[in-house]
């Protein structure tokens, strides 16, 4: 089960910063095998140009846009038009998309049938965010 909400977006900021090191964590090791790096490519990866490759690549840099996703909804969560549920609803979604999405994304790159897992994360941002956009419509701010 998911931790509840109790400080709006206070999951959202942690798992955002957590997500973001854990982005650039994973660049660094990727790095060591890029442009003829010190250490070869990993065979499950293939070749520059192969899926597998650019689905460790889209989930390394998943977990970058994603953190700073998470970091901006827990910074405006306060101030979206919302019922408290949706504020909750907005926020565990995008814990989900964000725990969820980008370590599917590199699970995909080694056994590829685990591509039909990715629409769960996905789903749950989008969803998080079109929450978010209601409520920021909803705000009244000028």
């Amino acid at each position: 089960m998911l931790p509840r909400v109790i400080d709006e977006g206070g999951w959202n900021r942690r798992i955002g910063w957590t997500s973001l090191a854990v982005g650039v964590g994973t660049g660094l090791v990727m790095g060591m095998w890029s442009f003829d790096g010190p250490m070869g490519v990993p065979e499950w990866l293939g070749a520059y140009d192969s899926v597998g490759r650019r689905l460790a690549r889209l989930g390394h840099i998943a977990f970058i846009g994603l953190g700073i996703l998470d970091i901006l909804l827990a910074w405006e969560l306060p101030r979206l038009g919302l019922a408290p549920g949706a504020k909750r609803a907005a926020a565990r979604l995008m814990i989900v998309g964000n725990v969820l999405l980008p370590p599917t994304l590199f699970a995909a790159a080694a056994c590829r049938p685990l591509k039909f897992a990715l629409p769960v994360g996905a789903i749950s941002v989008f969803v998080s965010l079109v929450i978010a956009a209601r409520g920021a419509w909803r705000s009244g701010d000028a």
